[in-house]
């Protein structure tokens, strides 16, 4: 190779250096509507909807009746009724309207399967892959006073420990620390305009040591609520 052609092919490798050291970008797994990202809802009534059993999805059932009792219940009996309250009482704590209410509150029965079924697809960004989210039927907001809220709808939630063969450490092939996650699909919609206010995926991860225990359950509820608030931006 001559001179002229050593300088040539320095050259051009030189240039595809930073090429070769591009990160991927990551897929955002949420997105606020830019529209109401100096919304100010303090003002407007939320209603916080969480999901049917169909919508909780538990990888470690063992787990939720070890720390919530309840042997002949099922597993999404029980985050219905200690997991899905702490969330909710978080939430409220940390939005900035006084005038917030669980779904089951309004009535004991309802659930976001009560509120309808018409479907809507989103995206988090162009290079994600829709999704199909459940939007209220008007009707149905109409007849529980609620048509002009903002609904914070917790579509599905899923839940699951890594496995660790030491209970009390890490994983013995990744190295982390134990751990309860919890992945909540989540849309806030705007029941005045019918407007996808923010939406997407959030993840709560809660390290433990020494056997998983309830309020590993209570600090992942907190955790959630909070990480949906901060993303959402203008509660």
């Amino acid at each position: 190779m001559n001179h002229r052609n050593c300088r040539f092919f320095a050259l051009a490798l030189f240039a595809g250096l930073p090429l070769s050291c591009t990160v991927p970008a990551a897929h955002r797994t949420y997105t606020l509507n830019p529209s109401y990202a100096a919304k100010n809802f303090s003002n407007r009534k939320y209603v916080v909807a969480m999901p049917g059993d169909g919508g909780i999805l538990i990888n470690n059932p063992t787990d939720v009746t070890g720390d919530f009792g309840g042997l002949n219940a099922s597993p999404e009996s029980r985050i219905r009724k200690f997991y899905f309250p702490e969330f909710a009482r978080s939430f409220k704590s940390l939005v900035s309207s006084d005038s917030v209410v669980a779904l089951d509150e309004v009535r004991p029965d309802l659930s976001l399967d009560s509120l309808g079924t018409r479907v809507i697809t989103l995206k988090t960004g162009s290079d994600s892959l829709p999704v199909n989210y459940t939007i209220p039927e008007q009707s149905r907001l109409q007849a529980l006073s609620l048509d002009g809220s903002l609904a914070v709808l917790v579509e599905r939630i899923e839940f699951k420990r890594n496995p660790f063969s030491i209970q009390y450490y890490w994983d013995e092939k990744s190295r982390k620390l134990a751990n309860l996650q919890a992945d909540a699909r989540v849309l806030i919609w705007d029941c005045r305009s019918e407007t996808p206010v923010f939406y997407g995926t959030l993840t709560a991860t809660v390290e433990f040591q020494f056997g998983l225990a309830r309020k590993h359950w209570d600090e992942s509820a907190e955790q959630l609520a909070k990480k949906i608030v901060m993303a959402a931006k203008c509660l």
